[in-house]
C-alpha cells in the first residue's frame, strides 16, 4: 500500500470537457463561467472520491510545441477556441490560485508532457499517481503505481485504468498505443498514421507482431496486397506519427518536489473569487472540503 496520493489533472482537457457538458452560464455582469463551474465540480469530486495529499493541474501553453517543428501541420485541423472558452481560462488560472494548486505550463511542451514527466517521476518515488484527462492518449503512462482516470461522457462519468483494465480492453500493453497512433493516425491532433489503416486493422497487426517497427519490417508478410503496399510506402510516416502521439516524459525544466504540490488553500481568496462570479455552490462544496 502505497503511502502518499498525487493527482495530476489535465487541466486543458478538463476545462474544454466541462465548456461542452455544460449549457451556457453567464453572470449578471455577462461573464461566462459554464466550463470553470464544471471544471471546479469536478475537481471537488476528485477530492472527495481520491483525498489526494498532492495536487497539480498542467496547461497546455500556446499552440506550438516541439512536435510542430517535426510536423508542421500537427493539430493543424483544429477549430479556433471559442470566445465563450478562451475567456473563461484566466478565471480557471484565478481559481486554482485561490485554491492553492499549483498550475504549470511550459512552452514548447503540451499539458501531456508535463503530466507524463511529473507523474513518471512521482511513480518512481513509490507514490500512488493518478492521471486524470479526457484524452485517452495519456494510456500510454499507465505503468506500477500510475493509474490514469478517463472522463467518458462529459465530466462527470470517469473509468480508472490500470494496466489490467487497459489490457483487457486494447489486448496489448499500455505504451503499445503509440505504436496504434503510428499506424491508425489520429485525425483529432492531424497525426497521418497510415491511409485505409484503422483500429481493428492496428490492432490486428500489433497482436501479431508486437510493435509498429516490427510490423513495418515484416509489411511484405502482411495479408492483403493493398495493406501491405500501403504499410511499405508510408513507413516514414507511420514512424513519424509515433513519434508524434508519444508522450515526452523528459521535459527538462519539470522536477518532483513533493512539498511543492500540496494544496494550500487561501479561505478567503476563494471565497471572493466564488462570490464575484456567481458560484455559490461551488463555495459550498469546496469550503465543506478545506
Amino acid at each position: 500500500m502505497l503511502s502518499k496520493r498525487f493527482i495530476l489533472v489535465d487541466g486543458s482537457s478538463l476545462l474544454y470537457r466541462a465548456f461542452y457538458a455544460l449549457p451556457l452560464l453567464q453572470t449578471a455582469e455577462g461573464a461566462y463561467t459554464n466550463a470553470v463551474y464544471g471544471f471546479a465540480n469536478m475537481l471537488q469530486k476528485l477530492l472527495n472520491e481520491y483525498t489526494p495529499d498532492y495536487l497539480a493541474v498542467a496547461f497546455d501553453k500556446g499552440k506550438k510545441t516541439f512536435r510542430n517543428e517535426m510536423f508542421a501541420a500537427y493539430k493543424g485541423t483544429r477549430k479556433p477556441t471559442p470566445p465563450e472558452l478562451s475567456s473563461q481560462i484566466p478565471m480557471l488560472h484565478e481559481f486554482l490560485a485561490a485554491l492553492g494548486v499549483p498550475l504549470i505550463e511550459e512552452a514548447g511542451y503540451e499539458a501531456d508532457d508535463i503530466l507524463g514527466t511529473l507523474a513518471v517521476k512521482a511513480a518512481r518515488e513509490d507514490v500512488d499517481v493518478l492521471v486524470v484527462t479526457g484524452d485517452r492518449d495519456a494510456l500510454q503512462l499507465i505503468r506500477d503505481g500510475l493509474t490514469v482516470v478517463l472522463t467518458k461522457k462529459g465530466i462527470s462519468d470517469t473509468r480508472a485504468y490500470d494496466t489490467a483494465a487497459f489490457e483487457e480492453e486494447y489486448g496489448f500493453l499500455p505504451i503499445r498505443l503509440i505504436d496504434m497512433k503510428g499506424l491508425m493516425g489520429d485525425s483529432s491532433d492531424n497525426i497521418p498514421g497510415v491511409p485505409g489503416v484503422g483500429p481493428k486493422t492496428a490492432t490486428k497487426l500489433l497482436l501479431a507482431y508486437e510493435t509498429i517497427e516490427n510490423v513495418l519490417d515484416h509489411a511484405a508478410e502482411v495479408s492483403g496486397k493493398k495493406l501491405s503496399t500501403s504499410l511499405a510506402k508510408y513507413r516514414a510516416q507511420a514512424l513519424l506519427s509515433k513519434q508524434l502521439a508519444t508522450i515526452e516524459c523528459h521535459v527538462p525544466e519539470l522536477h518532483y518536489d513533493a512539498k511543492a504540490f500540496r494544496m494550500q488553500p487561501d479561505r478567503a481568496a476563494l471565497e471572493a473569487f466564488c462570490h464575484a462570479y456567481e458560484l455559490r455552490t461551488v463555495w459550498r462544496a469546496l469550503s465543506e472540503y478545506l
